[in-house]
């Protein structure tokens, strides 16, 4: 049985959920996505249609440093950027009259940031540094932008791959990959600061090492993408403790594969909480799975082939659409998804984009 605080924080999850999705809101349909292309320094921005899944290349954004992962601010008005290899963040403003990016500021955190999100009322930044094996926040100001100076700066180990606040704001959970380990913190969301759980972390099974992260929008469920075991894990959440546990790994590959190197990368779950997906850098491709909606767990869909080596990919705010990017072959790759399968229908257009794709964001525009 849930108890209220469960009651609470999933109901209030699933109404974020739906809100990021454009699900029962006064959305526009209308949207434009956003790719950081690492090697040229730049974003490269495109319209979307999302009545034909066509991207029109708007323009691209130059930076001082080499662009990483994204976040929007949950009201949907600012773009945070990680500009990796000047150890900074750049806030941008959303004009969602013309679908243009406006630079507020870019400021120095002191950390080369592999990811980075907001806690649920945007008035923090989180983030987590894969090669300083440290995760941290920034309060963020009133004009949008990150205030510089740390409210906490942890040392965890190399390899922190993700970092997400629950639907309760009150815990956040770091993935690390070589340290096969989920970090599990507390955290004040008046002051933006983190401090250890008890315990301050769980070791799933020996060889998974998870990376990226989703909450399931409506049950107590967590799923893992994990980068060397090939496979997705789901977690038991408990919400009143903040703390997960393993319950079910699942592979990410078809029982046919040769064998060829591969691991996973990305990690995302459809506002509906029907469906999650990963991707294979190897065997390139996203694979797709069905929840169970009794307790969560998964079942697999099949594999839909990307470019090479997809490490980012994003669900459009309707759903309907996913694109993926191939890293090494510097393109996109755009699916119309089946709602009731979950089967991923890829077009017959590929996308040229800029060089070594790392992250795709789709921004709606009200």
């Amino acid at each position: 049985m849930k108890t209220l605080i469960q009651t609470i924080s999933l109901a209030a999850f699933a109404t974020l959920t739906a809100a990021c999705a454009g699900l029962g809101t006064a959305d526009s349909g209308k949207s434009i996505v956003c790719i950081s292309a690492g090697p040229d320094k730049k974003l490269v921005l495109y319209d979307f249609d999302g009545k034909t899944g066509a991207l029109t290349k708007k323009n691209e954004i130059d930076l001082p440093g080499a662009p990483g992962p994204q976040c929007l601010s949950p009201d949907g008005n600012r773009l945070y950027v990680a500009v990796r290899s000047s150890n900074g963040v750049a806030t941008f403003e959303i004009d969602h009259g013309n679908g243009s990016l406006k630079h507020t500021a870019t400021t120095d955190i002191g950390a080369n940031a592999a990811y980075i999100a907001t806690d649920r009322t945007g008035k923090t930044l989180l983030w987590a540094d894969y090669g300083g094996g440290q995760i941290g926040s920034h309060r963020i100001g009133e004009n949008g932008a990150v205030i510089k100076g740390a409210v906490s700066q942890l040392e965890t180990h190399r390899c922190a791959h993700a970092i997400l606040a629950d639907a309760a704001n009150q815990f956040v959970l770091v993935p690390h990959t070589c340290a096969n380990a989920v970090y599990q913190f507390k955290f004040d969301a008046t002051t933006g600061k983190l401090t250890p759980n008890n315990p301050a972390l769980v070791h799933p099974a020996e060889g998974l090492e998870p990376r990226h992260l989703a909450f399931h929008p409506t049950l107590p469920v967590i799923y893992f993408d994990d980068e060397k075991a090939d496979s997705v894990t789901a977690y038991n959440y408990d919400m009143n403790t903040g703390t997960v546990k393993p319950f079910q790994t699942t592979s990410t590959l078809p029982s046919d594969f040769d064998g060829t190197k591969n691991s996973c990368a990305d990690i995302e779950i459809t506002a509906d909480g029907k469906f999650v997906y990963a991707s294979n850098r190897g065997h390139n491709s996203v694979a797709g799975f069905k929840v169970n909606p009794a307790n969560g767990s998964l079942t697999t869909i099949g594999q839909f082939k990307t470019g090479d080596t997809p490490r980012s990919f994003n669900l459009s705010p309707d759903n309907r659409w996913l694109i993926a990017a191939g890293q090494k072959s510097h393109d996109l790759h755009i699916y119309q998804r089946d709602p009731d399968t979950g089967k991923l229908t890829r077009q017959t257009t590929v996308t040229p984009t800029g060089k070594g794709p790392s992250w795709v964001q789709f921004i709606p525009l009200k």
